[in-house]
């Protein structure tokens, strides 16, 4: 979506899903019809500066905009997607960043397929809590550093726990549309948030440099969620960044 919301004031400085994200997302049509990620999209935006409604369900896909028989065999249960999202601002690109996690977790048993965001960056509560705003913290640190930045899942559906390791047609799938997106956006630097997404990530023959650290919630870590947020822009280049 090419127009500003107007009336919106969450983090009014950042543009959500501005050009060229309705190009970009192109790249999912393996999986969904681009029109309905369009139209999601729509709605996100106006979520993201206005702040998500008391009681507010997520977007779904409909089965019939589904481009892919290989999720048929799981529509009984709930499947998880996050659209891939574009962040940027008002000012000239200094160059392209891809932040990379491991895929759409979901809980609930519902035949439907849900969509979300990364680290439910949609949602002005997320944007704030625990490793959620630390998350969005360094988003916002990239683009307002001059970084356009593409977030997104290297794995693209969830259906359950391991469901995608035995499932080798579909986890194909994802890799061609991670593949896609990365020739799309051209990123400088990707950063492969947790051991899986990396994984996943070189199983997908991604020719593309790709940086890799911990998942913020990764059993073990200690110490406060700025420290992460520091590694992270470090292991992204940090100073030289914005020098």
């Amino acid at each position: 979506m090419d127009k500003y919301v107007l009336g919106g004031n969450l983090d009014a400085d950042i543009l959500f899903n501005w050009a060229p994200w309705g190009e970009l997302v192109e790249t999912q049509a393996e999986l969904f019809d681009v029109a309905i990620l369009k139209e999601i999209s729509d709605r996100l935006q106006m979520e993201f500066h206005r702040g998500h409604a008391p009681g507010r369900d997520m977007p779904e896909i409909p089965r019939n905009a589904w481009s892919t028989k290989l999720l048929d065999r799981y529509s009984h249960k709930t499947i998880g997607y996050d659209l891939p999202c574009l962040l940027s601002a008002a000012r000239p690109s200094r160059g392209r960043i891809m932040l990379c996690a491991q895929d759409p977790k979901r809980d609930g048993s519902e035949s439907k397929l849900t969509v979300g965001t990364f680290f439910g960056i949609d949602s002005d509560y997320h944007r704030v809590r625990r490793h959620w705003g630390m998350m969005w913290q360094l988003i916002r640190r990239c683009v307002l550093a001059g970084y356009d930045v593409w977030v997104t899942d290297a794995i693209k559906v969830y259906a359950g726990t391991n469901v995608l390791r035995r499932d080798p047609e579909l986890r194909a799938l994802c890799f061609s549309v991670i593949r896609k997106e990365v020739n799309a956006f051209r990123p400088d630097r990707i950063l492969a948030i947790g051991n899986d997404a990396r994984d996943a990530l070189q199983a997908a023959d991604i020719s593309s440099p790709v940086t890799h650290v911990v998942h913020p919630t990764a059993r073990g870590l200690k110490g406060p969620l700025s420290e992460r947020l520091e590694l992270y822009w470090g292991a992204l280049g940090g100073s030289e960044l914005v020098s």
